[in-house]
């Protein structure tokens, strides 16, 4: 063969698993992104999925860039490629589901936070309270009641 053109079928063969490993680290790059966000839990066994993949889509790039005979329209560089695609756009949708369903999420979590912060108000205001209360115990502990003294003139008034 002329070296152009071996250069050419190289480039074809490393066309497709170049493609399918590029929207598999699109993916994982997504799906990474969103481990930091609020609902982070959900993106751990995505993130594992697209590492996998991308292991793999990486795995059949080394081997056709090493040299391996590879076939562009075998049905392993195919389907790893479509899993590639299909996976990226799971992974958009996944995004945009939980997008949808955070607006509950965020309502639920802002409304304990408001019950946390008064259950704190309320505990702060009950030991306000118990300290005067304290303090009255303190101030009045030495003083006497004096009751009012009958006079008869008052009671008086107020007999039929």
């Amino acid at each position: 063969m002329i070296p152009s053109q071996e250069r050419k079928n190289r480039l074809e063969n490393v066309a497709l698993p170049l493609l399918s490993l590029l929207f598999v680290f699109l993916s994982l790059l997504t799906s990474m992104r969103f481990i930091l966000s609020r609902e982070g839990n959900y993106w751990i066994i995505p993130s594992l999925i697209s590492i996998i993949l991308f292991l793999i889509d990486l795995d059949t790039l080394i081997r056709v860039l090493g040299g391996e005979e590879f076939d562009v329209l075998s049905f392993r560089s195919i389907s790893l490629f479509l899993i590639a695609v299909l996976w990226y756009m799971m992974i958009i949708t996944f995004h945009y589901a939980l997008r949808y369903k955070v607006k509950a999420n965020r309502f639920r979590s802002d409304g304990m936070k408001n019950r946390k912060e008064a259950e704190y108000l309320e505990k702060v205001e009950r030991r306000k309270i118990k300290k005067e209360e304290k303090e009255k115990k303190i101030f009045f502990k030495g003083r006497s009641v004096k009751a009012p003294s009958e006079e008869k003139e008052w009671s008086d008034l107020f007999s039929d």
